[in-house]
This record gives C-alpha cells, structure tokens and sequence, in this order.
C-alpha cells in the first residue's frame, strides 16, 4: 500500500544497511541515501589496532558458535543482537568483492550501478570496522551515484568516543544528527559542516 503517493523516498542506513540498499530492486526509486559507517565486513578493511580481536570474533568465533548453537548468542556476549546462524555465516565469509561471497551474485553489481540517488557517506574516524577502504569499497559499487565521503571525529561532537554505533543515540540530537537532516533535505552539507571530505571518490573495489 502506498501511503505517501507523490512523495520522495529518502533512505537512511547503518553499516550493512548502506549494502542492503544497493540489493533492494526498488532502490532505484530512491531521491538520497545517507549512510553511517556503511560497508560489508571484508576483514581486510578493518583498523589495523583491531583487527586481530575482530578476526577472531567475526570470522572465527561467530561462524563456530552459529553452527553449534544453530544461532549467534550475540547479545549474551555483549556483542550485539541475537542473530540468525545464517547471517552470522554470511558475514564471517565475505571476500573482497561480494559478488564472490553471495550466491547468485554476479548479477548484484548491475542493481547497484542503477541506482542514481547521491549519497552521504559518514564515517567516524573511531569505528574500526568503517574505515576509509571499508567505506570506499562500498561506494565503489554505487557507480551512477554522486558520493560524498565525510569523515567526522569524535572531537567534532565534542566527545572522546563516537565508534560504529553511537551517532544515532539522542546525545547527538544536536551535533551530528542535523548533517543527516540537511543532506536529506537539501542534497548538500550544511554551511560550516565539521568533519573532513575524502578526496577523489570512490576507488574500483578490488
């Protein structure tokens, strides 16, 4: 049912949120995207401090306790939500390009290139699984899109600690919420932005 005929369809998504958009048919439909350290998990892409402990957790411990539980027990573990045996398999196994993990993929990079909307990339310099390469690979599958990269620190909100999954908590109603809204609105960062533009665009994944 279409409740709003007429009106534009804006999208906002976090990590694999930002790669779920590109699988959805009807995201060609989509006027922007705005997304907050989007990317797919390719352990390659992860900040080099952490990535031996996210390894371990991501492509060792969760693929084996999925298997043997039938489910990750995520939550239990302080780790995130429960999730399906499934989901946890797909994300501990993905390679450089996706189309290479998923079944039936080779046709996936064609939905992405047809989606037209611009897009707002957010980063936070803290989020060891949204770096700069993690979000760039991404980016680079969205071909018929303008892309913004922005890079924001924790320093630009005035905190110590941002990471993967705090922007969207209400403490940051009103320092990083409104660059989202703006993007949304206007298609453009509003006057005085804080954060730092990647330069160059989005690289060919590899």
């Amino acid at each position: 049912m279409v409740r709003f005929p007429g009106r534009p369809v804006d999208v906002v998504a976090h990590s694999i949120g930002g790669f779920a958009v590109g699988l959805a048919p009807s995201a060609r439909q989509v006027r922007r995207i705005v997304t907050v350290g989007a990317q797919y998990a390719h352990w390659r892409d992860y900040a080099p401090a952490a990535r031996l402990p996210m390894l371990l957790r991501w492509h060792v411990a969760m693929p084996a306790l999925a298997r043997l539980l039938g489910y990750l027990p995520a939550r239990r573990l302080g780790w995130m939500e429960d999730t399906p045996a499934g989901v946890a398999r797909d994300w501990s196994r993905m390679a450089a390009r996706f189309e290479h993990t998923l079944r039936d993929g080779a046709a996936l990079p064609a939905r992405f290139a047809a989606i037209g909307a611009p897009i707002l990339a957010i980063g936070l310099e803290d989020d060891p699984f949204g770096t700069i390469p993690a979000i760039e690979r991404l980016l680079a599958y969205y071909r018929a899109s303008a892309r913004t990269h922005l890079r924001l620190a924790p320093k630009d909100a005035g905190v110590a600690a941002i990471g993967h999954f705090a922007f969207f908590h209400e403490r940051f109603r009103e320092t990083l919420w409104p660059l989202a809204r703006h993007w949304l609105e206007t298609g453009a960062l509003p006057a005085g932005a804080p954060g730092r533009i990647v330069p160059g665009g989005a690289a060919r994944p590899g």
